[in-house]
């Protein structure tokens, strides 16, 4: 085996409701013959919600398993950053279900803590990913498009 296949991505999906993670994993899953361990949340998710929910704060240790998994040989962590217009985003939750009130209560400050963590929290390599106007199609293209740049660059 190479190295190229010996090494495992994974690929972290974060973003609020309705932004097309379960969607998109599903898709990039099938375009990339499930050659990725695509999960829906994880450490970002994990970090706004705490902080939506009034939670304890867990940056340092967020921040701590973030540089532990960095640091892995051979295993390659991409938060895949989804976002949206927030007023695609509002619709999108007004068609779902009937928690969409609560949804849209705290979608302005998910959407902030989002960029906050992002900005300042990550610690592991991000692909940023707006889904307001694409096809998913077109969507899980560019997706697998910054994962391969990702990997044939210098900053594994």
């Amino acid at each position: 085996m190479t190295e190229h296949e010996q090494r495992i991505t994974i690929l972290s999906f974060e973003g609020p409701d309705k932004v097309g993670k379960s969607t998109l994993i599903r898709e990039v899953n099938r375009a990339a013959n499930y050659r990725f361990l695509c999960i829906d949340r994880f450490t970002g998710s994990a970090w706004v919600y705490d902080k939506l929910s009034g939670r304890r704060d867990r940056t340092d240790s967020i921040s701590t398993a973030e540089g532990e998994l960095s640091r892995l040989e051979n295993v390659d962590v991409l938060n895949v950053l989804l976002s949206c217009d927030p007023e695609v985003l509002r619709e999108r939750i007004r068609q779902e279900d009937e928690y969409s009130d609560a949804r849209l209560e705290h979608l302005d400050q998910a959407l902030e803590y989002y960029r906050e963590y992002a900005q300042e929290i990550a610690r592991l390599p991000i692909i940023e990913i707006d889904t307001t106007d694409k096809s998913v199609e077109d969507t899980v293209q560019e997706i697998l498009s910054k994962v391969e740049s990702y990997e044939q660059s210098d900053n594994r």
